[in-house]
């Protein structure tokens, strides 16, 4: 500011002739000098300070470059670790891919095999369903045929005892057969002979009646029966003895057409016992009351005496 002043006294004992350009020309000179003075101390303050700031500057940026360069050859190197870490990695997903995809096909065929699992399990299911109802059904049967077992068990132990039986029975029936069947050729001898005997009879009743005459009948109502319709031969096989009279039992009756009311001669030997005329009939079996009985003549009637029956006679 004082060189300002100065330079405008300066100007002011200059000739008045001096150009009024030329004044204000060396007053900005003036100006201008005042401000640069400050400005290059500032600039050559500046230049040193920078200058050391700059070779600061430089230093920490080699510092720095170093550091760069030394980052990037780790950098270099942990890239490249990552490099082949990714390699690895990359060979390991693809070897993962591989597996995920033999995975993924094996998965869906699990699930074919699963899906047809399910369906056969239905069928399974359906067919276990079945096959119990089937057994229920075959133990009701195996229960039944059980039962029915048994009972032709039973059955069979009953026909077996029946058997028994029947063949004791048969024995027993054979025997008495045999003893009918021997009884019947007695009795046919027996009636063989009576027949000789009825024709003698006849004969000697021929020669009476030639002799002396014809015999009179004896009524068939004496006896209060009829005369049988057809000739029979039987035993007796039971005899009773009351005050009413004396009844015998015969092995004859309706099945061999016996009828109640008929008179039918005992014998025994040849001999004429009694007259037996039917009260009672059964079906194997008839009863009669003894007439004309004389023990004093030829004995009491007895079981084992014969009965015959003459068509259309007593």
């Amino acid at each position: 500011m004082a060189l300002i002043h100065r330079a405008i006294l300066i100007f002011e004992r200059e000739d008045s002739t001096v150009h009024v350009l030329t004044k204000i020309f060396i007053v900005l000179v003036s100006i201008l000098a005042v401000f640069l003075v400050p400005l290059v101390v500032v600039y050559s303050y500046n230049e040193d300070n920078y200058k050391g700031k700059f070779q600061t500057a430089e230093l920490q940026a080699a510092i720095a470059s170093d550091a760069l360069q030394a980052a990037e050859s780790r950098h270099a190197a942990v890239v490249g670790r990552l490099q082949i870490q990714l390699s690895e990695l990359e060979r390991d997903k693809a070897d993962l891919d591989r597996e995920l995809t033999n995975a993924q096909v094996e998965l869906r065929a699990v699930e074919s095999k699963l899906i047809s699992a399910e369906s056969m399990k239905i069928d399974i299911f359906g067919r276990l369903t079945i096959l119990a109802s089937a057994t229920e059904a075959s133990q009701l049967i195996v229960n039944d045929l059980l039962a029915e077992v048994r009972d032709l068990r039973n059955n069979g132990v009953r026909i077996r005892e029946q058997n028994t039986e029947l063949d004791e029975a048969l024995r027993d029936m054979t025997g008495q057969l045999q003893v009918n069947v021997a009884a019947r050729r007695a009795l046919e001898e027996e009636l063989q002979r009576l027949r000789d005997e009825y024709n003698e009879a006849i004969a000697k009743v021929a020669d009476y009646t030639a002799i002396y005459g014809t015999i009179q009948p004896v009524a068939v109502s004496t006896f209060g029966g009829i005369a049988p319709d057809r000739d029979l031969d039987a035993p007796i096989i039971s005899v009773s003895r009351s005050p009413q009279g004396t009844y015998a039992e015969i092995d004859a009756g309706s099945r061999d057409g016996v009828k109640v009311g008929w008179i039918m001669t005992i014998h025994h030997g040849g001999k004429f016992i009694g007259n037996l005329r039917i009260e009672k009939v059964d079906l194997n079996k008839s009863t009669g009351i003894v007439m004309l009985e004389d023990e004093s003549r030829a004995g009491l009637v007895q079981v084992g005496h014969g009965v015959i029956a003459r068509a259309g006679r007593d």
